[in-house]
């Protein structure tokens, strides 16, 4: 009799953990091997489907790929009771890439997948959902939906009724994807939920909006959903992040200053894109808020910005990402940690935008502890000889300063050019290298 092959001579649970690194039409193959092999697959803990494998390629490659996954799943549940019975899937990862022009995938998720009731992490991309179902997931902890569709039936809300299904919730992340035409207005009700995190890139409009999260602690919201309402059962916000586009305009800033200043636990904000909103200034009052993070990533725009810090007295670090058309102010005497990511359209040297970039570093009116500042390349911080007659004293008192530049080239000469614009500098640092 001739010897096994060495696979087969090891543990049931090193053959499981190999084969959950493979594709799982790969997987399914081994059944036939030997009777030892016939009901292995059923362990294996991972499942991996991709439709770009040869077995689809045929005109009916899609149909039969979508039956292929549903017998998979089917006999996973006939024989093992993973998906309604047992306790056994943790985690379950489903994505498909393809999807129509109408915004319908056509892969309906089965019903089975929203009851497992083991389940503690739910990933699911590409996928339509049926607003018919039950859900029934109580130990699920982290849920992310991204490109899906709802069959709804009147107006039911699938979003709030998985969170009803989902009473242990903590981390929620929808990427909406332009398709609010299927979900309509967004109601999040839980008192379980700590993380929410919400895209709607590829909408033209704002969502009505509604949190009723009383032990949330950290919201980031990307796109035209500021139609914010209402956060006031939302005193536990440590963490927010907003992302605007052009379809969003506010008028009154005092709107975004109220949410702001009404949140009593506030440590981290960032805010990104606010130059979409064509506002003059903004105001920030928070007296818990430690750290201020300002992003304005398309270097084109022209609209200048003044940030005014009124009343944030724990607030230690400030960082800024964009051009130069914005102006900082505080009136609190507390030291900033400052860091200055400063995009530049000109790959040569511009005079007129280098004497912007002086202006800018003038108008970063507060008590600076540590300045870090990232430029394109080194010429960006370098006076001219006609800028030196035209200024004649130094601009900056600056104690601290660390130079980080994409294009190193004359360190000499911009540790001069640093030490002009501010003599007062007791360290100095370019490229991580201490010159001071």
């Amino acid at each position: 009799m001739a010897d096994e092959d060495r696979i087969s001579k090891l543990p049931d649970t090193v053959i499981v953990h190999i084969l959950s690194f493979l594709p799982t039409v790969d997987v399914v193959r081994t059944c036939i091997l030997s009777r030892r092999w016939k009901f292995m697959w059923f362990s294996v803990p991972t499942l991996s489907f991709s439709d770009t494998s040869a077995d689809f390629q045929s005109p009916d490659g899609l149909e039969k790929f979508y039956k292929y996954v549903d017998d998979c799943l089917e006999h996973r549940r006939r024989i093992m009771y993973y998906f309604v019975d047992s306790n056994k899937v943790k985690e379950i990862n489903l994505c498909l890439s393809f999807s129509c022009e109408d915004g319908v995938n056509y892969y309906w998720l089965p019903e089975t997948v929203v009851n497992a009731r083991g389940l503690t992490i739910l990933e699911l991309e590409g996928l339509d959902l049926d607003a018919t179902y039950s859900i029934g997931l109580p130990a699920l902890k982290t849920l992310s939906m991204k490109n899906f569709f709802f069959l709804s039936i009147g107006k039911v809300d699938l979003v709030s009724k998985f969170l009803l299904g989902c009473p242990s919730l903590e981390k929620l992340m929808l990427d909406l994807g332009g398709n609010m035409g299927s979900i309509g207005d967004l109601r999040l009700q839980s008192s379980s939920l700590k993380f929410i995190k919400i895209e709607n890139d590829g909408s033209a409009y704002a969502v009505p909006f509604q949190v009723e999260a009383i032990n949330l602690e950290s919201l980031v919201l990307n796109g035209p959903i500021f139609e914010i309402s209402n956060l006031s059962t939302c005193k536990a916000i440590r963490n927010l992040s907003l992302t605007f586009n052009s379809s969003i305009t506010i008028k009154d800033p005092s709107s975004l200053e109220y949410l702001i200043s009404n949140l009593p636990l506030l440590e981290d904000l960032t805010l990104e894109n606010c130059y979409e909103l064509k506002l003059e200034h903004i105001k920030i009052l928070n007296q818990q808020l430690k750290s201020f993070h300002l992003k304005n990533k398309d270097a084109k725009y022209d609209h200048g910005m003044n940030i005014i810090i009124e009343s944030a007295p724990k607030l230690t670090t400030f960082c800024y990402e964009g051009n130069v058309n914005l102006s900082i102010s505080t009136k609190s005497s507390n030291l900033l940690n400052g860091k200055f990511v400063i995009s530049n359209l000109h790959e040569n040297y511009d005079p007129n935008w280098f004497t912007s970039m002086m202006i800018f570093l003038l108008n970063l009116n507060c008590s600076w502890n540590i300045v870090t500042l990232h430029v394109h390349s080194d010429k960006d911080l370098i006076l001219s000889e006609n800028f030196k007659k035209i200024c004649r004293s130094p601009l900056l008192n600056w104690k601290h300063l660390r130079v980080i530049t994409d294009k190193p080239e004359r360190e000499s000469n911009l540790k001069d050019s640093l030490m002009w614009i501010s003599p007062s500098l007791e360290t100095l640092s370019i490229n991580g290298k201490v010159i001071l």
